[in-house]
């Protein structure tokens, strides 16, 4: 006998039927009873089991997503602060070439600002618009 032939003859045997198998099918022979139960309950319980553990590691991935992109957004904060001159770095620069420290740079000509005394150009002090005891004109005295 080879293989083939035997297989054949298995199946044969297989699907002759029993004749102890007289009985036919109703609903408590072909139920699955209480292993059946059993058997789905705990599935289904895998199954919620299942879904909140992957409820929690989708929550985890993105808290850290969020945290990862706050850290990225203040390191990117700070690289632009360290590119961009800050106010007091701004007022220590003054704009017509001189070093902070008052003193002109070489080749300069020593410009002298204005004083309280002393008006600013092109402001209406200048222009000769204030009376003399230091009140700003009304609109009657324009």
């Amino acid at each position: 006998m080879n293989g083939a032939q035997l297989l054949f003859e298995a199946g044969v045997l297989l699907a002759t039927p029993n004749p102890s198998d007289g009985e036919e099918f109703n609903s408590v022979t072909v139920s699955p009873g209480l292993p059946g139960f059993y058997a789905t309950f705990v599935m289904a319980v895998l199954v919620v089991l299942l879904a909140i553990s992957m409820t929690r590691h989708t929550r985890r991935v993105q808290a850290r997503a969020r945290v990862q992109e706050r850290i990225e957004a203040e390191e990117r904060a700070e690289e632009r602060a360290e590119a961009e001159p800050t106010a007091e770095e701004i007022d220590s620069e003054p704009a017509d070439g001189q070093p902070a420290d008052g003193q002109p740079a070489e080749g300069q000509p020593v410009v002298a600002e204005p004083t309280s005394e002393q008006p600013a150009a092109g402001s209406e002090d200048a222009a000769g618009d204030r009376p003399e005891n230091g009140t700003p004109p009304s609109a009657e005295d324009r």
